[in-house]
């Protein structure tokens, strides 16, 4: 009965390594998708490096203050639907949720 345990344990051990190397691919192909994204479709503007210094205009930064006050649903949606200068941008809901997370990820401090 022991090896039976053991052959279980080590299948179990097996299969919650394969889901979680899945889960951790996935989350890597959406941010490479974010940032493939933003530098295709943001960066002209918000710059590369999110610092405001984009070859289109020059704006304020993602700085401390942009982040406490902008949920990811907030800036999903200036996304979508665009607000003041920045034009609305074209991308889905999976689309702007790898912005989103992208921009997290490199921009907040």
């Amino acid at each position: 009965m022991l090896n039976g345990t053991t052959d279980r344990a080590a299948t179990l051990g097996a299969l919650l390594a394969l889901a979680l190397f899945s889960i951790l691919s996935v989350t890597s192909a959406a941010a490479q998708d974010g940032k493939q994204i933003y530098n295709n479709r943001c960066a002209l503007c918000h710059g590369a490096d999110g610092d405001g210094k984009g070859v289109i205009m020059q704006i304020a930064p993602f700085g401390p203050d942009f982040w406490k006050a902008s949920d990811d649903a907030a800036i999903a949606k200036v996304i979508v639907e665009g607000k003041g200068r920045m034009p609305a941008v074209a991308l889905s809901p999976e689309e702007t949720k790898a912005v989103v997370e992208y921009m997290k990820a490199t921009f907040k401090k």
